[in-house]
């Protein structure tokens, strides 16, 4: 094998392996925005935030906006693990139902591994009479919104007061912030 070959070839390897390892620590948790439906010029995907268990926090400047300009910053090991317990207490891991949309929205994605439980949530977030989730709302229905809305409060409660530009870019997240498939829940 040629030197060259050689080279490329261990480059190639810790490529992957930094890849790897990446994507084996995904935040346990993550919000964020796939695709902006009939929106080809929207610029999506977008994250809103992202909580490492080490603490570090990676967020929107506006989360009640899509935007691309990021933050970075820390919360304590601690302040972790109480959001967790938070999580769980939302009900999160119990909903029936995961998957909402509608054809042509967008697609939001909430992402949540605390340990041995994980779930994955798809909704377009949109709340108007006769659409999506609010044509025929049951129960499950509401608690799903619930959930939802619960979540990405304490998620954003946990965003540090401290924090930084980040230069990252968002684009899509790895197959392993991917529990489930988008598949419709009645």
């Amino acid at each position: 094998m040629s030197r060259l070959g050689l080279l490329a070839g261990l480059l190639l390897g810790v490529f992957v392996i930094a890849a790897s390892a990446a994507e084996a620590k995904p935040p346990f948790l993550a919000i964020w925005q796939d695709e902006d439906g009939q929106r080809p010029e929207s610029g999506a995907p977008y994250l809103r935030i992202a909580i490492w268990d080490d603490g570090r926090v990676l967020f929107t400047t506006n989360p009640h906006k899509w935007r691309h300009t990021l933050r970075e910053g820390r919360i304590t090991v601690a302040r972790v693990a109480v959001l967790k317990k938070a999580v769980e207490a939302t009900g999160v891991f119990e909903l029936p139902g995961y998957c909402y949309l509608v054809p042509d929205s967008a697609v939001n994605c909430l992402m949540v591994d605390v340990g041995t439980k994980r779930q994955m949530l798809y909704w377009d977030e949109v709340e108007q009479p006769n659409y999506g989730l609010n044509i025929d709302p049951k129960p499950h229905h509401r608690k799903f919104m619930a959930c939802w809305k619960a979540v990405n409060r304490l998620a954003l409660e946990a965003v540090p007061g401290n924090s930084n530009a980040s230069a990252e870019a968002f684009a899509r997240p790895p197959a392993s912030w991917r529990f489930k498939p988008p598949i419709q829940s009645e």
